[in-house]
């Protein structure tokens, strides 16, 4: 696991001057006494030193942009949950809002109804009214035409009564 961490920051720009392999891999001048040349382990420890040492740092510096970024994420994620919950306190709202709207509109519709209704019930009470005066005048007309061809009649009657009375009177005057 190390050494893939080891060679992805090669890739990621952090200058690395061997791999795992090459650590594995490392020969050293061998001495005419015992071992190793103690400049060449010392020169090659001196290399993995500074290149852990550069590995530590940039796995802090990693750490901490990591650290930051959760946090950043944790931001995030809370103001999208403030979000969510305020959208559905908003839908709510409007649900409600839309609801009461049709309510009323539903009372409006009514009261119009019942006015209308009441006002062609008194319409057709008024004009019953005026149909039963015109029918009432109607009649008090042809009551009254009755009466007065009954009384012309009888001026009449009486006129010609009197004509035929003066005739009488003139003809017995002759």
């Amino acid at each position: 696991m190390i050494f893939n961490f080891l060679n992805n920051k090669k890739e990621r720009g952090v200058s690395v001057k061997f791999s795992p392999l090459d650590i594995y891999n490392k020969e050293f001048n061998k001495t005419k006494f015992f071992g190793y040349s103690i400049d060449d382990v010392d020169e090659f420890l001196d290399e993995v030193g500074l290149t852990f040492e550069k590995l530590i740092k940039e796995i802090n510096k990693l750490k901490s942009e990591n650290k930051k970024m959760s946090q950043q994420l944790e931001n995030y994620q809370n103001i999208e949950d403030k979000l969510e919950r305020t959208l559905l306190k908003v839908q709510e709202v409007a649900e409600k809002q839309t609801e009461q709207a049709k309510k009323e509109a539903d009372i409006i519709i009514k009261k119009a109804n019942m006015e209308a209704d009441n006002i062609i019930k008194e319409a057709k009470e008024k004009i019953y009214e005026e149909k039963q005066k015109l029918e009432n005048i109607r009649e008090s007309r042809e009551l009254f035409e009755i009466r007065f061809k009954s009384l012309l009649k009888s001026h009449l009657q009486l006129m010609n009564e009197e004509k035929n009375n003066l005739e009488d009177i003139a003809s017995s005057k002759e």
